[in-house]
Formats: C-alpha cells, sequence, structure tokens
C-alpha cells in the first residue's frame, strides 16, 4: 500500500521541483494514512480510492496519473475529498513543511495562539440578552 499510496501523495502534492518537496517522496505517506484512519470513513475512503487505481499507477507519469485521480473523484466526490483532506493535512501539518512556509512567507513555524494573533476584550454585554431570558431548564426533584 505504502507505493502506491506514495504515488498518490506524489500526484497530490508534486512539490514544485525547488522548495517544496512532493508528498510522497518527503515521506508523509505513513502520516497520511494515520490522519485518514482519525476521519469518520477516512479509512475506508483511503482504502476505496487505492484500490480503484489502476495496476501500474506507480510507474504511470504524472498527468497520466492526473487523469487517472479525475475519474476517480468524479465517480466518489466524498471519498476523495476525505483523502485530500488526510493528504493535505499531513503535508501542512509537517514541522519540515512548516519551516518551508516561514522561510518563504515569515509566517512563523509555530502554534497561532497564545502569542499569535491580539484579540479584543471580551463583551459581556454580548450576553445580555440571553441573561434576560433566564434559566432554560426545569428543576428536577
Amino acid at each position: 500500500m505504502t507505493g502506491r499510496l506514495t504515488a498518490l501523495l506524489d500526484t497530490l502534492l508534486p512539490g514544485d521541483g525547488g522548495d517544496w518537496p512532493a508528498a510522497g517522496a518527503h515521506g508523509l505517506a505513513v502520516h497520511a494514512a494515520r490522519l485518514a484512519d482519525d476521519m469518520l470513513g477516512g479509512a475506508e475512503a483511503m482504502a476505496g480510492v487505492l484500490d480503484a487505481l489502476p495496476k501500474g499507477f506507480v510507474d504511470l507519469p504524472q498527468l497520466r496519473r492526473e487523469e487517472f485521480l479525475h475519474e476517480i473523484e468524479a465517480q466518489d466526490a466524498a471519498r476523495f475529498d476525505a483523502v485530500i483532506t488526510a493528504a493535505y493535512n499531513a503535508y501542512y501539518t509537517d514541522p519540515a513543511i512548516r519551516d518551508i512556509i516561514e522561510r518563504l512567507t515569515g509566517y512563523p513555524n509555530r502554534p497561532p495562539q497564545p502569542e499569535g494573533y491580539v484579540l479584543d476584550p471580551f463583551d459581556e454585554s454580548l450576553l445580555d440578552a440571553v441573561k434576560a431570558r433566564g434559566p432554560i431548564w426545569r428543576p428536577v426533584d
């Protein structure tokens, strides 16, 4: 499965031959599979897409692999979307990819909070209408 999944990831996220590595060649197959396993229906979606790949998919040129993926997506968009989500999450949460993003954009490779975005102080008056309604439950004896 790993060879087919690596080729699938390389097709979805092929890199640019420069700063951005291809997802499969970067070694994200196991991580993408694990993320799919954690998603509701993700393991079945991943298995279904991999099963739908033709024999020899790994050895096909990029454009031909893309054509096959377009066909698979057209047949079952929901299943394909789950695979896309797992692939992109694996890629863009990888520390090395986040380092590339930081180098190219200046966006720091760290969680956005608590050092990130400045938040306005919470305005408790927003809750006044809800508080004015009173309790929305019945007491139980």
